[in-house]
């Protein structure tokens, strides 16, 4: 039982964090337009590609932590550009993300990486490597 509850509270943060990352996906390629992004990125002195960098990071890496493919790649990506959004866009806003600052963006790293090594559980990587359960859900039974 706490395995099973375990996991889903995981899989509920997965969608949530995932889902938030695909909507800021959106945003820079719908919303705002990648041109515009790259001009935005451009004026905080950072090259074309960190802005698709970004972007596509956002995409693959929050339909990732939805789908459960490579979390633990698409955590670690996703916590980096978070930590580059930190030290390049938000830092000198203080912490709180009310006036600009870090607080969010930080919150959003630690909660890809933790999601990224959160477990095989209620993914597609599970599902078509056949796990139903973890391996110490097999071994105790």
């Amino acid at each position: 039982m706490q395995h099973s509850l375990r996991d889903v509270t995981a899989l509920v943060a997965r969608l949530v964090v995932g889902a938030t990352f695909l909507a800021h996906a959106y945003q820079k390629f719908v919303l705002y337009g990648i041109d515009n992004v790259v001009a935005s990125f451009g004026k905080m002195g950072l090259p074309p590609v960190a802005a698709w960098f970004t972007a596509l990071v956002e995409l693959l890496g929050g339909l990732g932590l939805i789908l459960g493919v490579l979390m633990p790649v698409a955590g670690v990506l996703l916590a980096a550009v978070m930590v580059g959004a930190i030290f390049t866009a938000h830092l000198s806003g203080g912490f709180f993300s009310a006036d600009g600052g870090f607080e969010y963006v930080l919150v959003l790293a630690a909660a890809s990486l933790a999601l990224g090594f959160s477990g095989p559980r209620f993914t597609l990587a599970a599902l078509f490597n056949g796990k139903s359960a973890t391996r110490s859900e097999k071994a105790a039974a």
